[in-house]
């Protein structure tokens, strides 16, 4: 998955899950702000091509293991308070996010490694091919109208 797509993605998971949570307005932006910046770039699991091209397996290896976020969940569950939680759960939301589009879009190698930097699986459709491509034009119109259902408490806006 290309890093546009990445973050639109990541804005769009964030928004469902301050919604679901009732999480007050500018706590949903902030987190929509934090995993959209942990889930393309330098400090997403793509950091595994710039800063971290030191650890284990290349791109898509270590940092792109389904358990350093499952490690990181539970130490967030077990040592920070749940009022000062949120940041750190929507860093996370970012990171997640990132490794569920790498294991749908991903092609080389496919999908993400089910052990720390091994035994890949994912769907492998085309990163950067027209169902992505399609995703990157219905996601602003699709967070859009999160927004919408996050700020109004309604499924559909227009009509209250």
């Amino acid at each position: 998955m290309d890093g546009s797509t990445h973050r639109l993605f990541a804005a769009s998971v964030s928004i469902a899950t301050s919604t679901a949570s009732g999480a007050p307005l500018w706590q949903a932006a902030a987190s929509a702000v934090i995993a959209t910046a942990s889930s393309a770039g330098w400090t997403s699991p793509d950091s595994d091509q710039s800063w971290l091209d030191w650890v284990p397996g290349g791109h898509r290896g270590l940092t792109h293991w389904w358990g350093l976020p499952a490690l990181l969940s539970v130490a967030v569950l077990i040592y920070v308070p749940p009022e000062a939680a949120w940041a750190l759960w929507a860093l996370l939301l970012g990171w997640g996010s990132h490794l569920l589009g790498d294991f749908v879009f991903g092609e080389r190698p496919p999908g993400i490694p089910m052990a720390p930097w091994w035994a890949y699986a994912g769907l492998g459709l085309n990163s950067g091919g027209l169902v992505e491509r399609g995703l990157r034009w219905i996601f602003p119109v699709f967070i859009l109208w999160q927004a919408l259902v996050l700020i109004t408490g309604e499924l559909v806006p227009w009509s209250a």
